[in-house]
């Protein structure tokens, strides 16, 4: 028996050797930094004598007796909340209407998902001037329906769904495509047996298409929080911050920390909170997917599997039952 044989170093060894410049670049630029970003947030950097003076602990206790900090961080969660609001349900409702098309599906997918292929700062910059309160178009569209105009961006009780609204068209298409394909992976004999006992549309959408895709809607909400939490490109360019920090987010603060006040170990430690907070929140939604409410049903679906096969196997069956007769004529 040799132990070293060229098919098992093929079989137990080669995808490793495949898996290494992954594991080295992960390591290299994603954990190296993480650890790093850790380790200097305890000191006070001096770009001239790196890493500076180690002062513990006083990072954090700033941080968390800075009332702009913590405003950045009321302000995160408020951003997340409008975005659950506003834009995580839309992709799902519009790819389980569009799912329900027989004609015209693949225009109005690729309709919608136009949108998400258009860069997006581009499309930040486009909808600064859209809800600019003196010229933009949201403004102009309520002059001519005689309603009174608003502020928009510059207005602190707007300024949050203003900068979230577009995401519901720039980066809802793409989300929407992903459900679509997981609806689309539902099969049919599930739909087909329903309507035969009488299910109707809502039925069909919360009994059947929505547990078995959610896995993939849990996955997606991970994806929203994370993305909430590292908002920055498009607060910076419709607002950067303002107004009086009613849009100033975490990210965009320990920025500013960064490379307006070059506070650089304070603002890396604001990076390691954030990190930490989307890291428990992730932790807190992982642990949702064992859930049998949140993994379409009690054993993930067997139960509906089950029922597929049972019917493709009654389909065999009453199919060579019918060309018996035949053979037999």
């Amino acid at each position: 028996m040799k132990i070293f044989s060229w098919d098992r170093i093929k079989r137990d060894y080669l995808p490793w050797l495949f898996l290494v410049p992954a594991i080295i670049s992960f390591a290299l630029f994603k954990y190296y930094p993480i650890i790093l970003g850790f380790f200097v947030s305890f000191f006070k950097v001096n770009i001239v004598d790196l890493p500076g003076d180690f002062i513990g602990f006083d990072n954090y206790i700033r941080a968390f007796k800075d009332p702009d900090f913590l405003n950045s961080i009321k302000n995160t969660f408020q951003f997340l909340l409008i975005s659950l609001v506003l834009n995580f349900w839309v992709p799902i409702l519009l790819a389980t209407l569009i799912n329900e098309v027989r004609r015209g599906k693949t225009f109005m997918r690729t309709m919608y998902f136009i949108p998400a292929v258009a860069p997006g700062i581009a499309m930040s910059v486009l909808w600064k001037y859209i809800w600019q309160p003196d010229y933009g178009l949201a403004n102009f569209i309520l002059k001519s329906l005689n309603l009174p105009v608003q502020k928009w961006l510059n207005d602190p009780a707007l300024v949050k769904w203003c900068i979230q609204f577009p995401g519901l068209i720039i980066g809802g298409g793409l989300t929407m495509v992903i459900y679509l394909a997981a609806l689309q992976d539902v099969p049919e004999e599930q739909h087909e047996s329903a309507l035969l006992d009488g299910a109707g549309f809502f039925t069909r959408i919360f009994r059947i298409s929505l547990p078995q895709i959610m896995p993939i809607v849990t996955t997606m909400l991970v994806l929203a929080v994370i993305d909430v939490f590292n908002m920055f490109d498009n607060v910076q360019v419709m607002t950067g911050g303002g107004p009086i920090g009613a849009s100033e987010t975490m990210v965009l603060y320990a920025y500013d920390q960064a490379y307006t006040f070059l506070n650089y170990g304070y603002a890396i430690t604001l990076s390691v909170i954030t990190f930490i907070c989307v890291f428990i929140l992730t932790c807190i939604q992982m642990s949702l997917e064992n859930n049998p409410l949140l993994s379409g049903g009690k054993g993930g679906g067997k139960e509906q599997r089950k029922a597929i096969r049972k019917i493709k196997k009654d389909r065999a069956e009453a199919a060579k039952a019918a060309q018996a007769p035949a053979k037999e004529g």
